[in-house]
């Protein structure tokens, strides 16, 4: 069965927006985080991206070049929304969603579809309602050296305590930190 693995930047402290969904807090990758998440890529076959995300990465990816920006061009990219509108991005078509049940069935379904682990990108309400609903198999969070005090939450919206296994932790010269969870079953 496919996975879905959560690859977010995050703040020391936890949050994954500044207090006015601001993102400049974010350094620029390493030469090693560059290379890590080329090694990711091999693992994927498909990008889940909320609305708001796609329309911000489909602004700069598709004349972006390289091995990384070559390959996220390139997958199928399913973009959660409530708005049926076009999409104009290569290989991006629409998942219709209403509301929390709804996601479940859709995930669900892709899960059970073969073909390697699925990447959520984001955004933070996709990334939060993931969570919520337990839709995630892993987490790989790139903690910055920073904290923001204030700031959207990655689990905001949780309805429970949601306990997690670290599995791996690597530092980067930056002072960046890939940090990789899987929930703990039974938690």
């Amino acid at each position: 069965m496919r996975r879905v693995v959560l690859s977010m930047m995050t703040s020391v402290d936890g949050f994954i927006a500044g207090p006015d969904g601001d993102l400049d807090w974010m350094i620029s990758p390493d030469e090693d985080r560059q290379a890590e998440a080329l090694e990711q890529l091999d693992a994927i076959d498909t990008a889940l991206i909320g609305r708001g995300v796609y329309e911000e990465m489909a602004r700069y990816w598709p004349t972006a070049s390289g091995e990384y920006a070559d390959r996220v061009n390139a997958m199928p990219k399913l973009v959660f929304s409530r708005r049926p509108e076009p999409l104009r991005w290569t290989n991006a078509r629409i998942v219709p969603v209403t509301g929390d049940a709804d996601l479940v069935d859709q995930v669900t379904r892709l899960k059970a579809r073969p073909g390697q682990d699925m990447v959520l990108f984001g955004g933070a309400r996709l990334a939060q309602s993931f969570a919520r609903v337990a839709l995630v198999d892993e987490y790989r969070l790139c903690v910055q050296p920073v904290a923001l005090g204030s700031g959207r939450p990655l689990f905001g919206d949780l309805k429970s305590r949601m306990p997690l296994t670290l599995t791996a932790t690597h530092p980067f010269p930056s002072g960046a930190t890939l940090t990789t969870y899987q929930p703990t079953s039974g938690g």
